[in-house]
This record gives structure tokens, sequence and C-alpha cells, in this order.
């Protein structure tokens, strides 16, 4: 009997820790089922380079720039992960403190900047995210060459040091290297799903946990907050596995 092809799943993130973190736990998960592409980085949501790119082209183009020599059947799906950084509160949570010495500081219960300046940047970068991520985070596919390609997107508040560690405004050069340190101690297989678990919004309709999740994060300063759904990405691809999504 021919060897069953195993299927593609391709990986968008933000950054290196992203990567190494979504990377080795759905490498370790599903190792016998699928293959990953080493995750991209990259917030595509508000790169100043792709201004005036809709949004959804903006991932499809993201994607077929980096398949190579795969074809489209290959895939199984995309997993698409993103942090909030607390870009769906009210503008007015985005206070300016002039005695602030670092340009912006992120708190659960807002973000606070030292200018006038750093807080409209802020303003423009909400807006242009909140409209953005709103645009896809229900979407189920997305298609080239009249090919669906199954897609979902997945919150990390306020990102991904946030979830794992407790920890706000982490230097970018000690990202990663907290998030190795983190696979290298962890103990058993399911600590990630545990973890990923444990922060999981307070949504009441459990038949709709995708949907209420997102719609929870939108409210207030939720994104500012200690909060992922990324524990559904499990049940995601096993329903991909099982072709029914």
């Amino acid at each position: 009997m021919a060897t069953k092809k195993k299927k593609v799943l391709f990986v968008i993130v933000e950054g290196d820790s992203d990567s190494q973190f979504f990377y080795d736990e759905l490498q370790r998960k599903y190792t016998n089922e699928l293959v990953l592409i080493k995750a991209y980085n990259g917030d595509i949501f508000t790169d100043p380079e792709l201004q005036g790119v809709e949004i959804r082209e903006r991932i499809r183009q993201f994607f077929i720039k980096r398949i190579g020599e795969l074809k489209l059947k290959d895939f199984l799906g995309i997993l698409h992960f993103s942090d909030t950084d607390g870009s769906f509160i009210p503008d007015d949570n985005i206070r300016v403190n002039v005695n602030q010495e670092i340009n912006v500081l992120y708190r659960e219960n807002g973000i606070f900047v030292n200018s006038i300046e750093q807080q409209e940047g802020l303003h423009y970068r909400n807006k242009i995210k909140r409209v953005n991520t709103q645009t896809v985070r229900f979407i189920d596919h997305i298609t080239y060459n009249k090919v669906k390609i199954p897609y979902r997107l997945f919150y990390l508040s306020q990102h991904l040091e946030h979830v794992v560690f407790n920890e706000l405004n982490v230097p970018q050069n000690q990202k990663q290297k907290k998030i190795i340190s983190f696979l290298k101690d962890m103990q058993g297989e399911s600590t990630i799903f545990n973890l990923l678990s444990s922060h999981f919004p307070p949504v009441q309709d459990i038949d709709h946990k995708h949907v209420e999740s997102w719609n929870y994060i939108y409210q207030d300063i939720h994104s500012l907050q200690r909060y992922t759904n990324a524990a559904l990405m499990y049940e995601y691809i096993d329903q991909l596995l099982a072709g029914r999504t």
C-alpha cells in the first residue's frame, strides 16, 4: 500500500519567539500527521509598505511568495497568529506622560507614551490593525487560482511573552532566548496546551468559541490583558486532518 503523502501546514507569526514556540509545539504534536513549513514572521496587519493593499490580498501574497515548489493541493491550511498589542482599546486608554523615559510603555490598564506624537502614532496604528483584523478574523479560507486554502486567525494578548510569562515590555533581544529556555524546561506533553487553555477568555457560548473569543477581545480594554484563543488551534487542525472544514 502506498504511503499517504503528508500535508503541509503554513504558519504565519509576528516574531522569532512566536516562530520558535508554535513551530516546536506543532511539530511535536503533529509530527506523524503533517509537515510544517517553518513559520514566517511579519505583522501583515500594520506593515507600512503594504499600505493600500487589501488585507486578504496581503495574506494571499504573503502565502504565495513563500510556497516555493509546493503545489496548492499540498497544503492542509494556513494558521495565522497575531499579537493584539492593545490595538482594540478605546483611544482614551492611550495616555501621555511627558515624564516617562521610554517612548511607549504597555500596561494591562492602558498604553502610556511620552509625547503627543507617540499618542497620535498609536491611534493610527490601532485603527489600521483593528480594521484589518476585523476584516479577516472570521474568514475560513484564502483563494488563489480558484483553489480555497483553509485559513484561521488566532490572537495572543498582548503578545506571546505576556501569555507565557505574564511579562510586558520584554526587550526584543531577550524574547527568543526566554522562549527557547521555556521550551527546554517544559515538562509533559500537555504543558503548552494547558498554558494556552488557562488563558482562554471567559466566553459563554462554547459552541461558537472562536467567534466569541474574538468578540471578547474586541471589548473594552481586554486586548491589553492576558488572553489568547490559540488553544483552539488543536481542534482546528484535527478538523482539517479529518476533512471536516
